[in-house]
């Protein structure tokens, strides 16, 4: 229907309603309500206005999307085997033929340009993608159509992300394409390279229990006799302060610890920080002392610009600003590492976690302490809690120490046989892999000093 034709209808319909008007007034009604005619000539196009949504809502929107996706399709993603395991090797023997298949046929073709790819486009690009996706198996479903972007797509898309990482939308964005476009031989070596890791890793499943984080899949798991008994997401440093390969084993538990922070961190961000707003220093509940051991030295004798500050000591006092959160996890080691809890809660919702200083800070730290200190008479899951709520500095020792292992795998197969791609943040598989992600810029609130 025109909009002339409809205007038309709408006068008409004023024009009945003027009738009516007049025949009840002179049958003696009360009244007869007429619509606004400022108000219709001023929405004169209601019919073809289609309301922009806010930013708001469009994030809302997205972050149902996401979750929608993340509760459909989750589980059947979800790494349920140790990354260190028999399960693993059989998996990726499985991939890594199917991807020498993939490379002899010729892989998949690059997307070109820079524009997003979505629901209800349509073109011969879109063929292509349908083409990759069903070769990497993330679509399982033919089309009728398949120069069109439909429902069906939307999923292989959303698969495809979750397979690699990536924050899930449904359509090809900017990080999506970057990732699309790395060529199938390049993932077939991806997939030989962390073959050789996971199999020298292989040796750490001789311990009864151990604690494994795995840098670029930004996860840890505790594993108890070949089994994940738990998982937590992780930040891990970022590639400017790497989170470094160690073994170690943990100790000990640290509920409401102080922070010492290293020179390092100290010299590069803590120093400049203060420098340029001196009530850093106290909002933060921070101590300067001449050396450790040593009393602090009062607020009033401390001359931030002098030279000298270079070679004093911090220590951040427990607290709900405290950069170790409420416990660290005891882990002695040469390079200084350890798992600890963060007042930056916020930064677990985000796919890409690599924003440490070179510690890794643990989403579940809780439940890991309580899995670490099962075997401690009176330790349980709700006196953690009580202490924690208590807000009591306590240190607690294991009976027996806990593996601990800080490794790098970028490639693996789950239990049900589905290959996982992540982003070599660190370019350590030495084959081109890093994407979009590594230029990902600081959060809000990621400006925090934190180990």
């Amino acid at each position: 229907m025109s909009g002339r034709t409809l205007k038309t209808m709408l006068l008409s319909h004023r024009t009945i309603l003027r009738l009516a008007l007049v025949a009840g007034m002179s049958l003696g009604l009360s009244s007869v309500i007429l619509p606004d005619e400022t108000r219709a000539d001023s929405d004169d196009h209601w019919y073809n206005k289609k309301r922009e949504l806010t930013l708001q809502e469009r994030r809302a929107q997205r972050k149902q999307f996401q979750d929608d996706f993340a509760a459909k399709l989750g589980p059947e993603y979800e790494t349920n085997i140790p990354f260190a395991s028999q399960q693993a090797i059989d998996g990726l023997k499985q991939a890594i033929t199917r991807y020498h298949k993939i490379v002899s046929s010729g892989g998949w073709r690059p997307f070109a340009g820079k524009g997003s790819i979505r629901l209800n486009d349509y073109g011969k690009h879109i063929y292509e993608l349908r083409r990759h996706l069903t070769l990497t198996g993330d679509l399982r479903v033919n089309s009728r159509r398949p120069n069109a972007f439909d429902r069906t797509l939307q999923e292989a898309v959303a698969r495809y992300q979750l397979r690699n990482g990536l924050r899930v939308t449904g359509f090809v964005d900017s990080r999506t394409r970057h990732t699309l476009n790395i060529p199938a031989d390049v993932r077939l070596r991806q997939l030989e390279t962390n073959m050789a890791r996971i199999r020298d890793l292989m040796k750490i499943n001789r311990a009864k229990r151990y604690v494994l984080v795995n840098i670029p899949a930004f996860k840890l798991q505790a594993v108890e006799r070949g089994t994940v008994a738990l998982q937590s997401k992780v930040v891990v440093g970022k590639p400017t302060t790497q989170t470094n390969l160690i073994s170690a084993k943990i100790r000990g538990l640290n509920f409401y610890p102080y922070w010492r922070v290293p020179d390092s961190i100290a010299q590069r961000d803590l120093i400049p920080a203060i420098r340029r707003d001196p009530s850093y220093f106290s909002k933060l509940n921070f101590r300067l002392l001449p050396a450790w051991g040593a009393k602090p030295i009062p607020p009033e004798q401390i001359d931030w610009s002098s030279p000298d500050i270079m070679t004093r000591k911090f220590r951040q006092e427990p607290g709900p600003e405290n950069a170790l959160g409420v416990l660290r996890i005891n882990m002695p080691n040469k390079e200084i590492l350890y798992l600890h809890d963060t007042p930056q809660k916020q930064l677990f919702e985000q796919n890409w976690r690599a924003f440490s200083a070179g510690c890794v800070r643990v989403k579940r730290v809780l439940d890991l302490a309580a899995w670490l200190s099962k075997d401690i008479k009176g330790w349980s899951q709700m006196r953690i809690q009580t202490t924690v709520a208590l807000g009591e500095s306590k240190n607690v020792t294991l009976k027996k120490p806990v593996p601990v292992h800080f490794v790098y795998v970028t490639a693996w197969a789950t239990g049900n046989g589905i290959v996982q791609f992540r982003t070599d943040l660190y370019d350590r598989d030495a084959s081109g892999l890093q994407v979009a992600e590594v230029k990902q810029g600081p959060l809000p609130g990621v400006g925090a000093i934190a180990p």
